[in-house]
């Protein structure tokens, strides 16, 4: 639909009720002119007769001038009746507007304007609607984070509580043996306190990460980070393929890694066969350092795949409860890439796999 601007419609108005007002005058002069009223004597062609050269001829001073009233009035109808359309046609929109915001100022983050026009007020509309819809995203989504975190820290809490309990009653063995766990679970929990922080500071007007760069071989990064999840789930196979002679990327180590951590636990989580392995490659694509994470997991919907970068986001939610996390993993993975001047994106087919791609800038 041709969007057409707001002034151009009240111009074409204008000029509506100026071609109006010239009919309406045309119409008067022709009913109400002189050449009704006076006819030439016998004899006489109209053409040559001129009433002002009648000696018969003169002006009754009584007489009402029909003319000019009338056209006066015919003005001052269509110029009223246009002002009170045009009121009328601008207002109705803007009363919804209103109403919509006073509904969504005093929570109703379900209501909308219903504005369906091609114009500004189109357009105002449009964006007020999809305030709306954003701020009942957000919204849902930290009381979910509410949940999230408590779910998160009910296990290990529960398992540090059952150790203390063990020690407490003097088995030290089995007190000894969950230790481990609870050193997996103090990591996790370490992780997620990390995460909502770092979130916060951002939402705080803090966007610039503090970041320590230094020169960087990409393959200690991926070295690295494949020793991490191997220590955290020694079971699941991780094939590695490094290019050779690959530039050095200007990063900071432990926050770039971060990224590459993160993307391989996501792998890891939302791949329930244990045995299916995970890919980590790195490359080089004209002025980028590749990293690329590709699985053979359950996958991310269509609908759901432009979400995952929002805070808090997570997918199904019997299936992200079972995986853990609180959303926003992969929103700190994109601030950490923007802030080294690379992307981070995924594409994914559900049923098949996800593959992430994680890019930096080389050097040289």
């Amino acid at each position: 639909m041709t969007n057409r601007r707001l002034a151009t419609r009240l111009v074409v108005l204008a000029a509506i009720q100026v071609f109006l007002l010239a009919l309406t005058a045309v119409a008067i002069f022709w009913a109400t002119g002189p050449h009704h009223h006076h006819h030439p004597p016998a004899g006489m062609g109209s053409a040559h007769f001129d009433p002002r050269f009648d000696p018969n001829f003169a002006p009754r001073p009584d007489t009402i001038p029909w003319g000019p009233l009338v056209t006066l009035a015919a003005c001052a109808f269509i110029l009223i009746g246009g002002a009170v359309l045009t009121a009328r046609w601008i207002v109705r929109p803007i009363e919804k507007l209103s109403k919509a915001t006073r509904a969504i100022g005093e929570g109703d983050l379900t209501v909308r304007t219903g504005v369906e026009r091609s114009d500004e007020i189109g357009e105002l509309g449009e964006d007020i609607d999809e305030m709306a819809q954003r701020i009942d995203r957000l919204v849902t989504a930290e009381r979910e984070l509410l949940a999230n975190v408590a779910h998160e820290l009910r296990t290990p809490l529960s398992r540090i509580g059952v150790a203390l309990d063990l020690a407490g009653e003097g088995d030290a063995t089995r007190a000894r043996a969950s230790l481990e766990d609870i050193a997996v679970d103090v990591d996790e929990l370490e992780t997620i306190v990390n995460d909502i922080l770092t979130a916060a500071r951002m939402d705080l007007g803090k966007p610039e990460l503090p970041l320590h760069r230094a020169h960087v071989e990409p393959s200690s990064i991926a070295k690295t980070a494949a020793d991490r999840l191997a220590a955290r789930h020694p079971d699941r196979p991780l094939v590695i393929e490094i290019a050779h002679e690959l530039p050095e990327i200007d990063v900071d180590p432990m926050m770039f890694r971060r990224v590459v951590d993160n993307l391989l636990e996501n792998a890891h989580k939302y791949t329930p066969d244990g045995s299916s392995p995970i890919k980590l490659a790195v490359s080089i694509d004209r002025a980028d350092v590749v990293f690329e994470v590709i699985d053979r997991g359950v996958g991310i919907p269509a609908e759901d795949l432009p979400l995952v970068f929002t805070p808090f986001f997570r997918g199904e939610r019997s299936r992200s409860r079972e995986t853990g996390g609180v959303g926003l993993g992969l929103t700190l993975a994109r601030r950490i890439a923007d802030a080294h001047g690379g992307t981070v994106s995924l594409t994914s087919k559900l049923g098949v796999g996800t593959t992430a791609r994680l890019t930096v800038p080389r050097l040289g």
